[in-house]
Order: structure tokens, then C-alpha cells, then sequence
């Protein structure tokens, strides 16, 4: 009775076993070299990915427009890796409408610009068992063709469904398809789990001395979205090539994410938040907190107004007074809770240009600073707390970014303390107000300063 060995359905590799004084055969040989290709292939796509890894840009001038010469457009070099984990290396070069496979454009509009493996393959041109040159190389490359509209490509972090309470370990093991099948409760399988076992299909003929390429759309890799017009003069038949104008390359490009790029990344290189350059009473804060700011010097500087600059422009419609505030706490002497109280200010803008500041002035009420840091009577003279409040979260710079509220003390590029759309909040101590100062103020003789100023 025959049997089958389990084992043989786990066999995916196979490679010659070489021994000495061995006659090696060209089946032996090619069988080796096709299993590395089959190994690097399948590392490529199950480690690396499918897309650009670096380069394959079409070069623009100073405004951004696509630069065209005779008709034809330059792509710098670059590697790329398709569906089936092919590399697809390009040296760099001009591209014209002759050199596009699988069909011209037949009208004018945006297409996607997209890369696909081509292979030339050996030429018997000599009797057996002897060949000539182009039987000895089977060579590979690439080509590119138009493919009418740009679909932007898709970025965005998988799904997680209403109501799902899915964790890091459970993220990881369904997007790596270790819970396959159709789930509502959890989050889509990667698609790149799908490509895995697929085999590429039959190549097609470039027409193109002897190139043949998959003309896959799902496997070549979109390169830039390009616009495509009519050269041809009024009265001729339409003649459709590459238009001056800006490329959208970047919204159809899938990438490879390199380990330098990845690097960058994890350092927050990508998105640059702005932040809280200074703040005018900073020296205040580097005393620490148990240092008190003596009253005289306080009352100097609250009233010059208080000042916070940022590292970028914000728009001014986000710079308010739910926004930025100023409050003071200070114990009650009867009941012993602090009470917090905020202050009345006028936010004055520093640099405006444009709708958008680079800093902005805290200028206290005037009735207020009469009445409770030159008169006698104020609030403050038992010493008291000041907290200034900046919310990262309603503020917006000029690209609509929030705030990143990590501390001055705290280095811009160190991980782990970023902020975004956090609370920066600045606190000091004040002394209490010297009781001479009640009557100075107040204008009267210090000696004759009621003892209700107590």
C-alpha cells in the first residue's frame, strides 16, 4: 500500500546537493540559482514589502513643473519591489511616450505612471550543444506603462471596529494573519498576508527587441501621477504626450519603509509640532519652586505684561482666553481651601504677519492692576501662586497643527516627551507683599499705614 510523507506538503525549497568528482548539468546548476531567486523573492515581500524603497523621481524645475524635453520626461534611479517581491532597478534615464508598454494614451488626463518586472529571456542562436552569446543570459529589468486616473494610495492605519477593544498583541497577530478569515469584531488581515503564497502570472510581450513584462496592475508598482496632453497642432490627428506641470508623485507612490527612513520616523522627523520657545519669566521658574519672587519684582514685570514666543507662526483666530490664561491661588486665612481665581488680560500680539503671530504679550487689566498690586487692599499680599496655562489643543499653526507642550527644560529632539495637544503649564511663587509697601503704594506715610492692611 502506498504512502505519502507528511513532511513533503512543508517542502517549498529544493537545491542541488553537489558531491565531489560530480559531472554538474545546466539542470542542476539553473535549479540552485532559480531556488536563491525564489528565496530572495519571498523575503523581499514577506519582510520588506511592496513599493518604492528609494529614488525612481521624475525631476521638476525650480516651480515644481515637470521638465520635458523632446517629449520626454527624466526618472532618476531607484529601486522598487513588486507584489511577487521582484526587484525593479532603474539606472535612471528619459522616458518618451515610444518607450511606454501596453498601449499609448488615447486622451488627455492624468494617469498613473507605474513600474512593472520585464525579463528577456535566452536565444538559441547556434546548433547543439553549442550557443552563442544570447543563449548564455537571461536578463531581467524594467518597464513602465500609463494607466488611466490616479488612485491615491492607501496610508492609513487598519480599522478597529466599534465597540472593539483590540490590544497591541491581537493588532499584531490578525494584521500578520495568524487569525485569519472575515472577523467584524477585529481589525482587516494585511493585505501583504494575501500575496504571500501568489505566484506571478504569464508574461507578455513588450514589443520591445524581445522584452517581455507582467502587465499586472496589482503587481507593478504606481510611480508618480502625470498628466497627459494633446501636442499635436489644431487639425492633426491628436498626438498625446507628457504636460509641464506639477506631478502629483507622492499620493499614489506606495513606499518601503528603509531602516534609515524608519530611524527618522521614530524620531519624529516627519511632522515638525510647534512648541513654547520662551517665556519671559523663565528665570523666575529656574529658581525653583520653593524660591519666592520677591513683591517688587513681581510687580515690575506683571505689570510690563508677561511674554511667550513659539518656535512657529500660530493663527491668530486659536490665540484666546480659553486658550491662554493666567490664574492665581492663594489659602484661604478663614477656611483654610486655596482659591483660584482667573485673571482679566488682553492677549497682545508679537510679529504678526499674515493672520498668524510668533509670540504673544499677557497685559493685565489696568483696573486690575490698580487695585490689586498698587493699592493696599489687594488679594495678593498674603503671597500667592501664579499659573499660566497654554492649551495645546486649541491652538493651530499655519498648517493646522497643535501645539507640542513638553517643558523648556526638556531638549525638541528627545523621544518619549513629546505633547502633542497637551497643557504647558508655567508656575511660580510670589512672596508676600512687604507691609511698608502697603502705604508706599497707597501713597500715604508707611508709619501711618492702617493696621487693617493686615
Amino acid at each position: 500500500m502506498s504512502t505519502t510523507n507528511p513532511a513533503e506538503r512543508s517542502v517549498w525549497s529544493a537545491r542541488p546537493s553537489f558531491r565531489p568528482r560530480q559531472m554538474l548539468t545546466a539542470h542542476q546548476l539553473n535549479a540552485g540559482l532559480a531556488d536563491e531567486v525564489l528565496r530572495e523573492r519571498l523575503l523581499n515581500r514577506a519582510v520588506h514589502g511592496y513599493g518604492v524603497v528609494v529614488g525612481l523621481g521624475l525631476v521638476v524645475d525650480e516651480a515644481g513643473n515637470l521638465v520635458v524635453e523632446r517629449g520626454c520626461v527624466e526618472l532618476t534611479g531607484g529601486l522598487a519591489l513588486d507584489r511577487h517581491g521582484r526587484m525593479l532597478y532603474w539606472k535612471g534615464g528619459h522616458l518618451g511616450p515610444s518607450d511606454i508598454v501596453g498601449g499609448p494614451p488615447t486622451a488627455a488626463g492624468r494617469y498613473t505612471l507605474t513600474a512593472h518586472f520585464a525579463s528577456h529571456p535566452p536565444e538559441a542562436d547556434g546548433c547543439f550543444p553549442f550557443a552563442g552569446e544570447r543563449a548564455q543570459w537571461c536578463k531581467e529589468g524594467v518597464v513602465f506603462s500609463l494607466r488611466p486616473e490616479c488612485d491615491p494610495v492607501d496610508r492609513r492605519c487598519a480599522v478597529h471596529p466599534d465597540g472593539a477593544c483590540i490590544g497591541h498583541d491581537a493588532y499584531m497577530c490578525r494584521r500578520t494573519g495568524a487569525r485569519p478569515g472575515p472577523d467584524p469584531s477585529n481589525v482587516p488581515v494585511s493585505p501583504d498576508v494575501g500575496w504571500v503564497l501568489a505566484k506571478p502570472g504569464e508574461l507578455c510581450a513588450t514589443g520591445l527587441d524581445g522584452w517581455w513584462y507582467d502587465p499586472d496592475p496589482e503587481v507593478g508598482v504606481p510611480i508618480a501621477c502625470v498628466a497627459m496632453r494633446d501636442l499635436a497642432e489644431p487639425g492633426c490627428e491628436p498626438r498625446y504626450g507628457f504636460a509641464a506641470e506639477q506631478q502629483d508623485v507622492c499620493a499614489v507612490r506606495p513606499i518601503v519603509y528603509r531602516n534609515p527612513l524608519l530611524y527618522e520616523l521614530v524620531e519624529g522627523c516627519d511632522v515638525r509640532l510647534p512648541r513654547v520657545q520662551e517665556i519671559s519669566w523663565q528665570d523666575w521658574i529656574a529658581r525653583g519652586w520653593r524660591e519666592r519672587i520677591p513683591w517688587a519684582e513681581f510687580a515690575e514685570r506683571i505689570a510690563a505684561g508677561l511674554e511667550i514666543r513659539f518656535t512657529q507662526p500660530i493663527q491668530i483666530p486659536t490665540i484666546h482666553h480659553a486658550s491662554i490664561f493666567v490664574t492665581v491661588v492663594r489659602e484661604d486665612e478663614d477656611t483654610g481651601y486655596w482659591m483660584s481665581r482667573r485673571l482679566p488680560t488682553r492677549l497682545a500680539p508679537i510679529d504678526e504677519e499674515q493672520g498668524t503671530v510668533r509670540g504673544v504679550r499677557l497685559e493685565l487689566d489696568r483696573d486690575w492692576l490698580q487695585d490689586e498690586v498698587k493699592l493696599r487692599r489687594s488679594w495678593l499680599n498674603g503671597g500667592s501662586r501664579f499659573e499660566v496655562t497654554i492649551r495645546g489643543q486649541l491652538l493651530r499653526d499655519a498648517c493646522g497643527r497643535m501645539l507640542d507642550a513638553r517643558p523648556l527644560d526638556i531638549a525638541p529632539g528627545e523621544r518619549g516627551h513629546e505633547r502633542p495637544g497637551g497643557d504647558f503649564v508655567s508656575a511660580f511663587r510670589v512672596a508676600e507683599r512687604p507691609r511698608i509697601d502697603y502705604g508706599v503704594n497707597a501713597g500715604v506715610d508707611p508709619g501711618t499705614a492702617d493696621s487693617s492692611a493686615d
